[in-house]
């Protein structure tokens, strides 16, 4: 029985230690996952793969009881588990090619792009290069690092496949929930991870001229780290009327 005992602590010290050490394939990639500012390494609870169909369709604001109603589906979709445009940081349009070179905000500083009108005084993206606001109309943005802060914080998040789509069912406070699919990122002319982690845009620029802050997720984590701005990612709007 001591025998068996300690082999279990030694076992549950090693996924422990496991789980805080997270590789990412992104580094080598213009370094999009660089910089974490933010790790929240999940529990038990939220490994437990679980499935579930609906045809709870359309694209509308949900209320979770949290500072801004977030969007139930991605950006130019009405299923929550359909990826929708992949945009790059502070640009309008999608790309065939992802890349520095043909950045809008690539290599600017903060003030840089608080000159240029891109950022306002918080360092968050001003409407006329918010892709959320441009396309959906007032009310609707892009989270703020904080919102999205917010969203990892107070809710319960649980990783699940909805009608074959993994990703994160996020419950909110008031138990009202959205699903938030994995469908990777672009970069170049390449969508990496996709089905194995979430990568969506925030409106804060990050004090890096190649830099900005996005949500990040994969089965074992979810975190808010700084993104090379040239990548295109998702967009999971929020409503704020």
């Amino acid at each position: 029985m001591r025998t068996r005992c300690i082999f279990l602590f030694i076992l549950a010290t090693i996924v422990f230690a496991s789980c805080g050490d997270q590789s990412n394939s992104n580094a080598n990639l213009e370094q999009i996952q660089a910089s974490i500012d933010a790790y929240n390494c999940s529990d038990g609870r939220h490994l437990v793969v679980e499935t579930f169909d609906d045809e709870d369709y359309g694209f509308r604001e949900v209320d979770l009881g949290l500072s801004v109603k977030w969007a139930s589906c991605n950006l130019g979709t009405d299923k929550a588990e359909e990826s929708g445009p992949y945009i790059a940081w502070g640009e309008l349009k999608t790309k065939k090619d992802y890349n520095a070179n043909n950045s809008t905000t690539f290599s600017y500083s903060l003030a840089e792009l608080k000159s240029k009108k891109v950022i306002d005084k918080k360092e968050n993206l001003l409407k006329n290069y918010d892709i959320a606001t441009q396309t959906l109309g007032e009310g609707w943005r892009l989270p703020t690092k904080e919102e999205a802060e917010e969203l990892i914080k107070k809710c319960e998040w649980t990783w699940m496949i909805k009608n074959g789509t993994k990703g994160y069912k996020v419950i909110g406070p008031n138990r009202k929930y959205i699903f938030i699919p994995a469908k990777g990122y672009y970069y170049e002319q390449q969508i990496y991870d996709a089905d194995d982690s979430g990568n969506y845009w925030t409106s804060s620029a990050y004090d890096n001229r190649n830099f900005s802050m996005g949500l990040t997720f994969t089965k074992r984590s979810f975190a808010i780290n700084s993104s090379g701005r040239s990548g295109g990612r998702c967009i999971r709007p929020v409503y704020t009327k």
